[in-house]
């Protein structure tokens, strides 16, 4: 009697160990189920964001042409290829003008630019088809522009390209003695050159002038150099006017004379 009460609670025993434990493991099954989701969560929430860099800023510019309108300190330019610019001015802005002239303007050190009638040679004098007077910059002259090599044919052969234009010459005038004009200037080298400069009744003239916003017109022709906005108007720094030739400025690839 004793053993047999005793095997049925050893029984018993067993099987609630059994059912423990699998209620154990099951419980932890489930814990480990339930985490996975969470760490899956934080590994998705991780968002890789894009940021787009804002366009460069845009540089210096130019703006040719004839002055359509003026309104304010606006300025509305139709250019030499016939599309339209906007140009804005302020009280800071460097304003000249190009005005006709005559030979009594030209005066010992004023700053002088021949365009001569054919090319110079190393030495020799020259007739001058144009001559522009210009305000000194800090008490001296600009340098001589950079141009093409100028040809000193005046008939080129059948078929082969327009000779180009002599090269200006630039500097400032030594001395004006009756149709002789004697320009001062420096060679490549650096070295001081003397050229007699010859002008004749077929000599045109003009003078760059310091002038006011008030000169800004409307069928003037126009070189302002500045600034692009974001919108695409330029503001300018300098302006430089001059005169429109049957209202026109220049064609495509052709600068206007001045500009």
């Amino acid at each position: 009697m004793p053993v047999s009460s005793h095997t049925p609670r050893l029984t018993r025993f067993t099987v609630l160990a059994v059912t423990g434990a699998t209620a154990l493991s099951v419980a932890a099954c489930g814990s480990s189920t339930k985490s996975s989701p969470s760490t899956t969560s934080t590994s998705t929430a991780t968002v890789t964001s894009t940021t787009t860099a804002p366009p460069p800023a845009r540089g210096e510019a130019q703006v040719k042409g004839l002055i359509a309108s003026v309104a304010g300190n606006s300025i509305q330019v139709t250019k030499e290829d016939n599309t339209n610019a906007a140009v804005n001015f302020s009280s800071t802005t460097n304003v000249t003008e190009v005005a006709p002239a005559t030979l009594s303007d030209v005066t010992s050190g004023s700053c002088i630019t021949v365009r001569p009638t054919q090319e110079i040679q190393r030495g020799q004098s020259a007739t001058a088809a144009s001559v522009r007077v210009s305000p000194s910059v800090n008490g001296t002259c600009p340098p001589a522009e950079q141009s093409g090599q100028g040809s000193t044919s005046s008939t080129p052969p059948p078929g082969s390209p327009a000779p180009a234009k002599p090269k200006p010459l630039r500097g400032s005038v030594a001395s004006v003695t009756g149709n002789t004009i004697t320009v001062a200037g420096t060679d490549t080298s650096g070295n001081t050159t003397q050229t007699a400069v010859t002008v004749n009744d077929q000599t045109k003239y003009s003078k760059l002038t310091t002038a006011t916003p008030d000169a800004i017109a409307q069928g003037k022709c126009v070189n302002a150099r500045g600034t692009l906005d974001n919108g695409g108007t330029l503001q300018a720094t300098t302006i430089k006017l001059r005169p429109a030739n049957d209202g026109k400025c220049g064609g495509p690839g052709k600068p206007p004379h001045g500009g």
